[in-house]
């Protein structure tokens, strides 16, 4: 059963011993049989991550697919301006369309990709050990395999070339007004 469009949605990130390490609520854009894709706000005050920060309000838009190891999000400010996105590298989002709730397993590799299309690998080691304490995720993990982070990587390099064409428009734009 999928959700319709507008439809809220609770989100809820869990860890791989079953407890939750965030909530959020947000809405339905999209969901089909490929995933699902949400708008959230930011929901805590300040989170500095040191090549980003995070504040309440800022937008996420957010792509949650039923058979991949990863999740993006399009994190832009309140105002509109684009921050960056930031992938998860996780098990499949399940969707519960009774309760309006949607949960993955994050696994502690992320990636981060700033708009000039500067890409970060984020927690390495704590992914590496995670699979050392929990080596029933090392099957699920061997799934993000290099063509599935090539995938990944196609996806985010995607978003940069339609980017590219708004950068373009704005540049020209400010070049006239000098």
């Amino acid at each position: 059963m999928m959700l319709p469009t507008g439809s809220h949605i609770h989100v809820r990130k869990m860890r791989p011993d079953g407890s939750q390490a965030f909530a959020w609520d947000g809405v339905v854009l999209r969901c089909d049989t490929s995933g699902i894709v949400l708008r959230a706000e930011f929901n805590v005050d300040l989170v500095e991550l040191g090549f980003t920060t995070f504040r309440r309000g800022d937008e996420f838009v957010e792509w949650y697919y039923w058979d991949r190891c990863f999740n993006v999000f399009q994190v832009s400010a309140s105002d509109g301006t684009l921050k960056g996105w930031y992938a998860n590298v996780g098990l499949p989002a399940e969707l519960d369309a009774d309760a309006h709730e949607l949960c993955y397993v994050d696994l502690e590799l992320d990636v981060w990709t700033h708009p000039n299309g500067e890409l970060l690998v984020l927690d390495q080691e704590e992914f590496d050990v995670l699979l050392v304490q929990h080596p029933e995720l090392i099957e699920a993990a061997e799934l993000c395999d290099e063509e599935e982070l090539s995938r990944l990587r196609a996806y985010l390099d995607q978003q940069l070339v339609h980017l590219q064409g708004a950068v373009t428009k704005l540049a020209n734009r400010l070049q006239r007004r000098l």
